[in-house]
């Protein structure tokens, strides 16, 4: 039903989603400011600080961003290994 992948893909994949999450994630709540996770699309914010009036939720979820996210991962994990297999 669903394509094959090399296990290459999965691997790189991988490594790409957990490296850009970490290095382009802000943790600045402790300091009154806010989180966020993800690029280029941030999916997860969370509003640090002191607000008046204090919002209903602090923290903010978009499903689709990460998706997006993963989708545009993907593709970069799979164009590099096919450079991989088309340099051997």
């Amino acid at each position: 039903m669903f394509p094959k992948f090399p296990r290459t893909t999965w691997i790189i994949f991988l490594i790409l989603t957990v490296t850009i999450t970490l290095l382009f994630s802000k943790c600045e709540s402790p300091s009154d400011g806010n989180d966020a996770l993800g690029f280029p699309f941030p999916f997860y914010t969370y509003s640090g600080g002191r607000r008046n009036p204090e919002p209903p939720s602090r923290t903010y979820f978009n499903s689709i961003y990460l998706l997006l996210n993963l989708i545009i991962y993907f593709g970069i994990a799979y164009l590099l290994t096919y450079s991989i297999k088309k340099q051997k």
